[in-house]
């Protein structure tokens, strides 16, 4: 079979390919042969593999199958295979990662999640030994200073090198992108310069040699849409957070192979991956993180559907608030607490100021509501069927569930390296692909949360740090009826203990649909309120306060 039969059967047989130069030439160019080894990007991702040796480029298929696979594809990017009588050196069956069909221009900026570990795949055959790095994304085209070269023109094929960029004293804090510098002369095209074939950044500086960027507008020959394409990006189908880099590296446009350096980047997202978004599905399930597939942004969740618990989250994803959750003996799932029945004296939980107790449920409930009957989703208030969070603003750091405010995180203990985010264990932003902060906020090292760290000193408890300033949790705050905020929490107005008794939406317990966990805000940790120790100090003292008090309040009231 000859290479132009070869070019024009794989063009015909082979899946569309999505991308052309300006010129209208397919991208990257079909692949080539070389002492009887394929060329090209697939013989390049064939070759990266999670284990095993050797590259995935299998022989032909016994007994004539056209689905041979040699038992690699899924632990290497690429598997190729031959098909019967197929030409010997370049093969005409592909699995996995496809250089033409996943070939993309996007994304053009990443977001650094943890290190990042820069790798050289390959330098084909190119003449040019270039020189591959980062730099920070400012909406302009960076000078050389802020050009970090990360694999060097003496980096062979295999090298790599690790960065902490979060640690690095150049990072400015928000996305990056990638650059590859040439030292092509200015004067004679594809001459090295001066001779010296050696890209550096410094040569550069000088006036030798181009710079090619990730943000295709910034590249030396850009001509806007017709603009010489430089980059193909590939989203790894093996690793998380891992992507590809394919380059062209003369002025002005080459053979198309893309292979004049091929480099990786493990440790990174798309700009805006890793935030928290709706997958549109019922329950926890809804909470989903914005992560990279194929170069684009798609909304995956991060909790699975579990075992219905008392928490007022719908853990099992069937659309119902806590159905099914179990309680120790002598209590009941109320408002997403398991809690004891209520009672106007005695020992147990009493009701709110006007509310009355149902001694057949334990549960309380408003005299105006007696008769009333609501939809689903809805509760009765002074005698009217409403939304169970209508008119309530819980306090900084409280949520309203169920028609009551409650800090999802303060009885929930997350796993090392874990940090609670709206009732949920997650990731803490010290993690390798863990929380993004966002909003002003930073990463505290020692608790993996993100807080507003801007307030010279900790805020005391009840309040919280925003801008600088140190504010009252209870500020703007309109907690459910028969409850006032106190210290940052929704308290009883009977007796100044929060959380006692079941509140206003037990008149009509029945809810259709939760609101899912809402979107991760920046200075949300397990430390919901205030983002500090001295806030998480002060809660376990007024809890000890609270049940010190239960406790003698029901000596007196005990015959």
């Amino acid at each position: 079979m000859s290479r132009l039969w070869c070019v024009v059967f794989c063009f015909l047989a082979g899946p569309a390919l999505a991308l052309t130069q300006p010129s209208g030439a397919p991208i990257p160019s079909q692949p080539g042969c070389a002492n009887g080894q394929p060329t090209g990007l697939e013989a390049v991702f064939a070759c990266q593999c999670t284990s095993g040796s050797g590259c995935n480029i299998g022989a032909s298929c016994p007994g004539g199958s056209q689905s041979c696979d040699d038992g690699k594809h899924g632990v290497c990017e690429t598997t190729l295979w031959h098909s019967i009588n197929d030409n010997s050196c370049i093969p005409s069956n592909l699995s996995g990662l496809d250089p033409s069909a996943d070939a993309s221009l996007t994304p053009e900026t990443f977001h650094p999640t943890c290190a990042l570990t820069f790798t050289v795949l390959s330098r084909g055959t190119a003449r040019f030994q270039d020189t591959f790095g980062w730099y920070n994304v400012t909406g302009q085209k960076p000078d050389s200073s802020d050009l970090h070269e990360m694999l060097g023109c003496s980096s062979s094929s295999g090298t790599s090198v690790v960065l902490d960029v979060h640690n690095h004293p150049d990072y400015k804090g928000g996305d990056i992108g990638f650059f590859l510098v040439t030292p092509e002369s200015h004067s004679q095209a594809t001459s090295c310069a001066g001779g010296d074939c050696c890209a550096k950044v410094s040569r550069l500086a000088a006036g030798e040699g181009y710079v090619y960027y990730s943000e295709r507008a910034l590249n030396p020959d850009n001509q806007g849409a017709a603009s010489f394409i430089h980059l193909l990006t590939y989203d790894s189908k093996l690793t998380l957070r891992k992507f590809y880099f394919a380059w062209e590296d003369i002025f002005g446009g080459s053979n198309d192979d893309f292979t004049d350096m091929v480099t990786s980047v493990q440790g990174v997202d798309c700009t805006g991956g890793g935030e928290t978004c709706d997958t549109g599905q019922k329950g926890v399930c809804g909470q989903g993180e914005s992560t990279c597939l194929d170069g684009v942004l798609t909304c995956q969740s991060v909790t699975a559907a579990s075992q219905e618990v008392c928490d007022g989250y719908d853990n099992d994803c069937d659309g119902v608030i806590d159905n099914g959750a179990t309680c120790p003996a002598g209590q009941q799932c109320q408002n997403g607490m398991c809690r004891s029945p209520c009672s106007d004296v005695g020992e147990f939980d009493r009701c709110p100021s006007g509310w009355i107790c149902d001694a057949q449920t334990g549960v309380c409930h408003d005299p105006a509501c007696n008769g009333v009957v609501c939809g689903d989703g809805s509760i009765c208030r002074n005698g009217a069927c409403v939304g169970p969070c209508d008119g309530i603003v819980c306090p900084h750091g409280e949520t309203c569930r169920m028609g009551e405010c409650l800090d999802p995180c303060r009885n929930l203990q997350c796993a090392t390296g874990q940090v609670c985010v709206e009732g949920l264990c997650t990731a803490g932003c010290t993690q390798c692909g863990g929380l993004t902060c966002t909003g002003g906020s930073s990463c505290d090292a020692t608790s993996g949360a993100c807080i507003d760290s801007s307030c010279a000193s900790p805020c005391p408890a009840g309040t919280y740090c925003d801008a600088g300033t140190c504010k009252d949790s209870c500020d703007g705050a309109k907690c459910p009826n028969g409850y006032s905020c106190l210290q940052g929490d929704c308290v009883s107005q009977t007796d100044g203990v929060g959380d006692m008794g079941a509140m206003d939406a037990q008149s009509n317990p029945t809810t259709s649909q939760p609101g899912s966990p809402s979107h991760i805000s920046s200075g949300c940790g397990c430390d919901a309120k205030g983002g500090n120790a001295s806030r998480a100090i002060g809660d376990g003292l007024l809890i000890l306060l609270v049940l010190a008090t239960r406790v003698r309040s029901r000596k007196k009231e005990s015959p």
